[in-house]
């Protein structure tokens, strides 16, 4: 057998897109041309205010661009000029982030940007690299190994406790053992993530609600499974697949997603990156019953895919086991004295806007909040 090496021509060819937030001059246009010749690449087109003087295919205008995005993929996506301010909207900014491609902006008057403009290749522009990439690849192979491995721990353990948590479950109510429901991972693409089940058969044909400590729909076995979240253990499996990592924010369903992300445009932040078994919204704020302590427990969430790092799931791993000890062996925490009758209330302030509450609950004694969150 003979093997031989790819051309050039053979290797898959990558695709740019423009977005042209000034009208560019003739030289500029050719620059663009030599640029996509000598790199070979293939453009689908451009997005401007209006068509140019040019054999590119003119797509549509830039406030076009969000919905393009949503159905085509790019692996470069280069912003040509200084965008005007009411260009630069959420929207935007969002598909930028969310389509996965390397975006460049190359200023029109490049001696202002002098100190900031980085040349990879000398076939290259000029360009200031947007959304930097702040984990490398080798940390990223060491976080799909320790992934990996403590998912295969977590499954053998899970395989131990089965017969005993599956005999628990039966004799308290009837159904199935494990529970399937539909949440959505990275990129928003949906994917069945598995429990043990611990409420009641029917327990949402009225609809999608949110659980809390005090619900009845939960059964007595459940009770118990939900303090020690022995009822996620099944999620070892999710992670094996690929579907969730063992740090990430926690998964929602479509439906409460959607709703978030129609009240907060930055919940969608969240699908740059697998799903958790744990996070650190988990570790600070802990489970949401409302969609206020949704909107607060996202904070958290943000400020972890600010700065991921295998440390960092570190951290996060070492406080949720520091937090399952306490749980066993220590006094219980707020949520739990609210099922013990005393109804303490976690935040005072949920009429707020989520920003007020966010920065109130810093300030809140970190005993009774931040300790006690779960």
């Amino acid at each position: 057998m003979v093997f031989t090496k790819k051309t050039t021509k053979e290797r898959k060819t990558k695709t740019v897109i423009f977005i042209f937030s000034q009208t560019p001059s003739v030289n500029v246009l050719a620059k663009l041309d030599e640029f996509l010749s000598a790199n070979n690449l293939k453009c689908p087109g451009y997005f401007a205010s209006q068509s140019l003087p040019s054999h590119l295919n003119y797509i549509g205008d830039i406030n076009d661009f969000s919905k393009f995005i949503s159905e085509h993929s790019s692996d470069e996506i280069i912003m040509i000029g200084s965008p005007r301010h009411d260009e630069v909207n959420q929207d935007l900014l969002l598909s930028l982030k969310f389509s996965q491609a390397v975006i460049k902006l190359v200023p029109l008057e490049p001696d202002l940007f002098a100190g900031f403009i980085r040349l990879n290749q000398l076939n290259d522009l000029p360009h200031i690299r947007l959304f930097p990439q702040t984990i490398n690849r080798i940390e990223k192979l060491i976080i799909y190994l320790t992934d990996k491995a403590i998912a295969l721990i977590g499954l053998t353990i899970s395989a131990i406790l089965f017969p005993f948590i599956a005999a628990a479950i039966k004799l308290t109510s009837k159904g199935s053992v494990i529970y399937k429901q539909t949440r959505l991972g990275k990129n928003a693409r949906e994917f069945v993530l598995y429990k043990f089940r611990t409420m009641y058969i029917e327990a949402e044909k009225n609809g999608p609600q949110l659980s809390h400590l005090q619900d009845n729909r939960i059964t007595k076995a459940g009770k118990i499974l939900r303090y020690w979240h022995i009822d996620e253990l099944p999620q070892f499996w999710n992670i094996l697949k690929g579907d969730m990592s063992i740090v990430g924010p926690r998964p929602e369903r479509p439906y409460y997603a959607n709703y978030l992300s129609d009240k907060i445009p930055y919940y969608k932040i969240i699908y740059q990156t697998k799903p958790g078994l744990t996070s650190l919204g988990m570790v600070k704020y802990g489970y949401a019953s409302s969609i206020e302590e949704m909107t607060d427990r996202l904070y958290y969430d943000i400020v972890y895919l600010n700065h991921p790092s295998f440390f960092m799931n570190l951290k996060i791993i070492g406080q949720t086991i520091k937090y399952l000890f306490s749980k066993t062996f220590k006094k219980c925490g707020i949520r739990e004295k609210e099922v013990l009758g005393t109804k303490e209330k976690i935040l005072p302030f949920h009429d707020e806007d989520p920003v007020s509450r966010w920065f109130k609950l810093q300030n809140l004694n970190k005993k009774d909040v931040i300790s006690n969150r779960l």
